[in-house]
């Protein structure tokens, strides 16, 4: 019985590009009453959801620029 390649990494769970399994760590609304800790947790989680985005961005313009670099060079 021969294998591919990707059967390999069928049970592996798809992770998110923040790292995160899908549906690993919801931070969504509880129905009971939320404590103080539960409101840092929120407030941390969407500082550090919102600096990773801004993170994601910058990579991708410092990517793209890299490229153009490199493609400048290539023409010269």
């Amino acid at each position: 019985m021969k294998h591919k390649f990707d059967d390999l990494f069928k049970a592996v769970p798809v992770h998110d590009r923040k790292g995160r399994t899908a549906g690993a760590a919801t931070r969504t609304a509880s129905t009971g009453p939320a404590t103080a800790l539960d409101k840092t947790s929120s407030a941390a989680w969407e500082i550090l959801d919102e600096e990773a985005e801004i993170r994601a961005q910058k990579t991708a313009r410092l990517k793209a620029a890299r490229e153009m670099q490199k493609k400048a060079a290539l023409k010269e």
